[in-house]
């Protein structure tokens, strides 16, 4: 007991908290210091992410790639989806908290994530070598993905300003789903190897049966068990607590008339954070097929599993969403994702592919700021 009690310190945190806030007499937005409460709050629901990563760390050393990664960027998408309903369900002073969220996510996996993780895993290793074949399936999705839901609003007819009529969301919702599931397909059956690093490669097979088995560390059903029921225990609580964070965020936004943007890239930032880590981790220790490939999941896996669930839910709320993107934010998005193509292409990543893509991060955050 004492031992779960020092490991798994932040649940017991986040539940003392969920707590508090459930049974306090005023709801949280109206309690004084409310920017000191939200900074508070961030911290404790951040301690909560990390250890749902950790456990989802545990399971892929247990079940294997890429059913690691995916119960990672999966944990991810749940949080961002109920992050994003709630702004929505709270009010309609920040209609392009989604999109923003969004944007903001996918500059993270594809500037911040894989930048970081091409710079840091240059400056110590020289150079690093990725799977091409592997690292393009990725961004051949998410490149389409990103233009259908941030750029293609912005050129509709059907519907005035920067939003797509329902037909269209159905229609974008529906192809994101099943493109995903091809890519699942793909990852976790029909070409796996892709996915894995070049050093271990392995001839292409489309036979299921005949494709390699995982490394996977040994372990009871017991431990499985564990692991599973601390991740789902710790993201329950950290669904109810980003909830409860999202709107003190988009209320602070308001009252102190900071950019809008802001809020989606705060949101974000939270969800990957664990995510950022892992994958700087992975690139330190040479192992930068497992970093492309947790950066680019979670891109991904918000475009083609967020995106769906939150367009079906903004249209049983009534709410119409602001999904194109401004301007100079295209301009960044399609520069940062070109980038990355032409970097992932290369095979071997060096300096100055991960610098270019920093800059381009940090020249959207500037932007937000001041555009």
């Amino acid at each position: 007991m004492l031992k779960i009690l020092k490991t798994e310190w932040p649940f017991f945190l986040c539940l003392a908290t969920a707590a508090g806030i459930l049974s306090a007499p005023l709801p949280l937005a109206d309690w004084p210091y409310e920017g000191s409460v939200a900074s508070i709050l961030f911290l404790i629901t951040l301690s909560a992410i990390f250890r749902v990563t950790h456990h989802a760390d545990e399971l892929a050393e247990m079940l294997g790639e890429p059913y690691g990664t995916l119960i990672l960027t999966l944990s991810a998408t749940i949080i961002e989806v109920a992050i994003m309903v709630t702004v929505l369900s709270h009010n309609e002073n920040n209609p392009t908290f989604v999109r923003d969220t969004i944007a903001a996510t996918v500059m993270i996996t594809v500037g911040l994530m894989l930048g970081l993780a091409m710079f840091i895993g240059a400056f110590v290793h020289h150079q690093q070598t990725v799977n091409t074949e592997g690292a393009l399936t990725y961004l051949g999705l998410i490149i389409p993905l990103s233009i259908l839901v941030l750029v293609l609003p912005n050129f509709t007819d059907t519907t005035l300003g920067p939003t797509l009529a329902l037909a269209q969301e159905i229609f974008i919702a529906i192809v994101s789903i099943f493109l995903y599931a091809i890519f699942l397909f793909i990852q976790t059956q029909r070409h796996r190897q892709l996915f894995k690093d070049r050093a271990a490669s392995v001839p292409l097979s489309f036979d299921a049966e005949k494709a390699p088995s995982h490394h996977t560390r040994p372990h009871t059903a017991r431990q499985l068990l564990f692991s599973i029921g601390w991740l789902v225990a710790n993201l329950v609580l950290v669904v109810f607590l980003a909830e409860e964070l999202a709107v003190l965020i988009d209320d602070q936004l308001e009252a102190k008339h900071l950019p809008d943007a802001l809020g989606g890239l705060c949101v974000a930032m939270l969800i990957l954070a664990p995510e950022i880590l892992a994958s700087a981790n992975a690139a330190i220790h040479n192992r930068l097929q497992r970093s492309v490939n947790i950066a680019l999941g979670s891109g991904l896996a918000t475009l083609s599993l967020s995106v769906p669930v939150i367009l079906l839910a903004a249209n049983m709320m009534g709410h119409t969403l602001v999904l194109g993107l401004s301007q100079n934010e295209m301009i960044m998005l399609l520069s940062t994702l070109w980038v990355a193509n032409i970097a992932l292409a290369t095979e071997r990543t060096n300096l100055m592919q991960g610098t270019v893509l920093l800059v381009l991060f940090l020249t959207f955050g500037f932007l937000i700021v001041v555009p």
